[in-house]
């Protein structure tokens, strides 16, 4: 009956893994202060194309192959009770909601360390 929602789980975990720890590798190239907190005046990583886009990226697409999915297997007819809805329900929502706070989270740092790097501009 759920094995579409128990499937997707289980994937949702192995790709979030993944991509979560493609990113977390990034934290050695952070500079830190003495309170452990981002010095963005030392740190370019957030100035930079880095593996945190491209993972943002494969994540969007693979939201978009799955809302692609969920599509056409509505338009074939298939209800919740289809386990290939259930896997596309639950795929799209999680990683449309992991994309989009990875992406603000990345903009976030970016602007952080623009006001940390050039704060006497915006005085």
């Amino acid at each position: 009956m759920a094995l579409g929602w128990i499937i997707s789980t289980i994937v949702a975990a192995m790709l979030g893994t993944t991509f979560a720890t493609l990113i977390a590798t990034m934290n050695k190239k952070v500079v830190r202060d003495k309170r452990g907190d981002i010095d963005f005046s030392k740190s370019d990583i957030y100035f930079q194309w880095t593996r945190w886009d491209y993972t943002i990226i494969v994540a969007a697409v693979y939201t978009f192959l799955c809302i692609t999915g969920l599509l056409v297997f509505l338009l074939r007819g298939d209800t919740i009770e289809s386990p290939w809805i259930q896997f596309f329900i639950h795929q799209t929502f999680v990683f449309s909601l992991i994309t989009f706070l990875w992406f603000i989270t990345r903009i976030a740092f970016v602007f952080k360390g623009i006001k940390k790097r050039w704060s006497d501009e915006f005085k």
